[in-house]
Order: C-alpha cells, then sequence, then structure tokens
C-alpha cells in the first residue's frame, strides 16, 4: 500500500484510504482540492492563466459544485470564456442563506466604468480577447460626469481610483502595452440584460435631472457605443 509521504497527490490515489496527510478524511484529489481552494479565495479561474487549476475544475466538475453547494455557493463555469468562479446561490425564496462572499458597494464612477467595459465585451464574440486604452474609456465616459462629479480634477481622481479598483477585482488585468488593459469576461455574468437595462434607466433618469451632460457638450446628447446603454431599443444581450 502506498504511504501518504511517497503517493503521488497528482494521480488517481492522492487521496486513497490512507489520505494525503495522517488523519485526513478528505475524498478529493490533491489537484481537485487545490482547485476547489482557489475557487473559494478567489476572484476567478483562468484557463490561460492558471491552466492546471482550470483542468481540475473541469474534469471534476459535479464534486466542485457539490462542495460549494455545501456553503451555500454555485459554480459558474464559462467554458468560451475559459472562467470560472462562484457566486451566491440563489435559492428562489425557499430558505435564507448566510452570506458567504464579500460584498463591495460601487460608486457612481464604478458602475459608469463597468457598463462601458460590459458594452465593449458585448460586441465581442465569445472566447475573445477584449483589450481597451485606458485613454480611451476616459473620454467615453466623460459624458456620464455630470452624474459622478461635475468637477473635472475629482472626477479625474475618481476616474483613477476605480480604474484600479476594478484591477484589485481582477475585472481589470494589465497587458503588455502600457495604457492598454483585458476585460475580464466575468462582467458578462455580473451584468446581464435585465441588470444593464436597470441601472440604465436609473442613469438617464440621473442625467435628466441634472439636465443632461455638462455645458462642455453644448447640451447635445452623448454619443457613441456607450448611447445603447440609454436606448430602450438597445438593451445589450448576448443569450
Amino acid at each position: 500500500m502506498t504511504t501518504p509521504a511517497t503517493a503521488d497527490p497528482d494521480g488517481p490515489d492522492g487521496a486513497g484510504d490512507d489520505g494525503l496527510w495522517p488523519g485526513d478524511t478528505g475524498t478529493l484529489s490533491f489537484a481537485s482540492r487545490r482547485a476547489l481552494a482557489r475557487l473559494l479565495t478567489g476572484p476567478l479561474v483562468q484557463a490561460h492563466r492558471q491552466p492546471e487549476i482550470w483542468a481540475a475544475v473541469v474534469s471534476d466538475e459535479p464534486a466542485m459544485r457539490s462542495r460549494l453547494a455545501d456553503v451555500f455557493l454555485d459554480l459558474v463555469l464559462d467554458h468560451d470564456a475559459g472562467i470560472a468562479f462562484t457566486r451566491q446561490v440563489d435559492t428562489g425564496g425557499r430558505v435564507e442563506v448566510p452570506a458567504v462572499l464579500r460584498t463591495e458597494t460601487l460608486s457612481h464612477m464604478d458602475t459608469v466604468l463597468l457598463l462601458h467595459l460590459r458594452s465593449e465585451l458585448s460586441v465581442a464574440q465569445p472566447g475573445e480577447r477584449v483589450i481597451v486604452d485606458r485613454e480611451d474609456v476616459a473620454e467615453r465616459v466623460d459624458v456620464y460626469r455630470s452624474v459622478v462629479d461635475s468637477d473635472r480634477s475629482r472626477y479625474a481622481r475618481k476616474f483613477d481610483a476605480s480604474w484600479n479598483r476594478l484591477k484589485s477585482y481582477s475585472l481589470l488585468s494589465d497587458t503588455e502595452t502600457a495604457g492598454r488593459a483585458e476585460v475580464s469576461p466575468v462582467l458578462r455574468h455580473l451584468f446581464d440584460a435585465d441588470v444593464v437595462a436597470g441601472i440604465r434607466d436609473e442613469y438617464r433618469a440621473l442625467i435628466e435631472a441634472r439636465g443632461g451632460a455638462d455645458g462642455e457638450h453644448d447640451g447635445e446628447p452623448p454619443g457613441g457605443r456607450d448611447d445603447a446603454l440609454f436606448d430602450d431599443d438597445e438593451v445589450v444581450d448576448d443569450d
């Protein structure tokens, strides 16, 4: 019989009768346990960045889902995008469950930036990498400045803070080119068509309450791709 000290933890017998260590009562292989731990610590598993972890999640998906369900979490597995992450289960009101994942409150700037990045994802093919230029994004979302902060200096600082915050959440990641970042396909799952429509309506009302964009836009409605978020006939939906 193979002892834990000499067992191949990545092999099929890695979590055999003797376990991986004295007193181990787990049943998953070493690779699957490592993948489960990565899913729990988050924020996500990416196939091109963590191929071994990704392979373990895919190959042992039923066990991953079962273990996560035990702690009120659901596994989101997107094969086209090559990503896996967890989110709170939706019980449909049948049972009240404790909050397991940490939640963050989004600022106006965070929301505006996320909506723009989500619109960039909507025009990309499944599995296609979406790369954005920081200065271009700043220019495009400037039309929402009346909602975020009419003072340009404060607005610029808020944009910088939100950009860096989204990177810390792994929703943006640096590329080899300075000033350019890759948009995480996770946003497709966080912002579906209904969520986009709801936020769109709220921001349209806020802009109208403030008399539209500020004077630097000469009262003209904002142009460009982000108009889709304020157009009743153009709700983004990737389904």
